[in-house]
């Protein structure tokens, strides 16, 4: 489901003014799932990501197979040009099962949307490609950063070498004009917290990881989407889930200096 909000003052929390509804005006489903409870095809679709790029809006998401091992069949993109009310597959733009960008986060910057991706689930490494903003539905003209030849490669995805090199789980990404650095957040599965890194430049080097939030203080805690109010000024507001009570919560973060981070 998909819920609005323009509150830009979020220290007292977040408040949503309406939700995508059905006729009958209950928050309905924007992304189909199957439903199939086999474990051998269409099971749900689930959301990782949302951009709007020329004019549109778009949320890139995983459709799962199998919870159990975290087995997709493929992700891509759904599409709204009347700001989010109805909703389209996109046709062009597929991930196969295997891709590196199964689960991504998006940030527009200088005319490109950076795309940090992960296979689906939270234990592996991501991942980094580009493309201009007007090319989103066009796959072909995707670039994806090959850290051995310092190049963006066009077209070929397995070109991709590593960018973080842990387990990532539902990573978020900013750019923070105030201080001048990427800011990246993720669930680690080995440190049970919520990581920030920072670079100066999205192809790295990333600075060594910075805990935002412990699992020995919040439970079960997973998730780490950041809010766009994040990439200005001295606040990093993020979305954190907790298992138990099975709900999501508005963290805050207030950076410093930042010093080598």
């Amino acid at each position: 489901m998909l819920a609005f909000s323009t509150d830009t003052q979020l220290d007292d929390g977040l408040t949503f003014g309406s939700m995508a509804t059905d006729n009958a005006g209950s928050a309905r489903e924007i992304v189909p799932g199957g439903k199939d409870q086999s474990g051998n095809g269409n099971l749900t679709s689930i959301p990782s990501a949302a951009i709007r790029a020329n004019g549109a809006d778009y949320v890139h998401y995983f459709n799962i197979r199998n919870w159990t091992g975290w087995i997709i069949n493929y992700s891509g993109l759904y599409k709204s040009v009347d700001n989010g009310q109805t909703w389209k597959k996109c046709e062009t733009v597929l991930f196969s099962a295997n891709s590196n960008f199964g689960m991504v986060g998006y940030f527009k910057k200088d005319g490109y949307v950076y795309m940090m991706g992960t296979h689906a689930g939270r234990i592996n490494p991501a991942y980094l490609a580009r493309f201009k903003e007007a090319d989103i539905e066009n796959q072909n003209l995707y670039e994806y950063w090959n850290s051995t030849s310092s190049q963006w490669i066009p077209g070929n995805e397995s070109a991709a070498t590593v960018l973080i090199n842990e387990k990532v789980g539902e990573l978020s990404f900013v750019y923070n004009t105030k201080h001048n650095k990427w800011i990246l957040t993720y669930f680690s599965e080995d440190r049970y917290n919520i990581t920030m890194r920072t670079a100066e430049n999205i192809t790295g080097p990333w600075s060594s990881p910075y805990e935002l939030a412990a699992g020995s203080a919040y439970s079960q805690l997973y998730g780490s989407y950041l809010h766009p109010l994040s990439a200005t000024g001295d606040n990093l507001y993020f979305l954190m889930s907790m298992w138990m009570p099975y709900n999501t919560f508005l963290m805050k973060a207030e950076l410093a200096d930042m010093g080598d981070l």
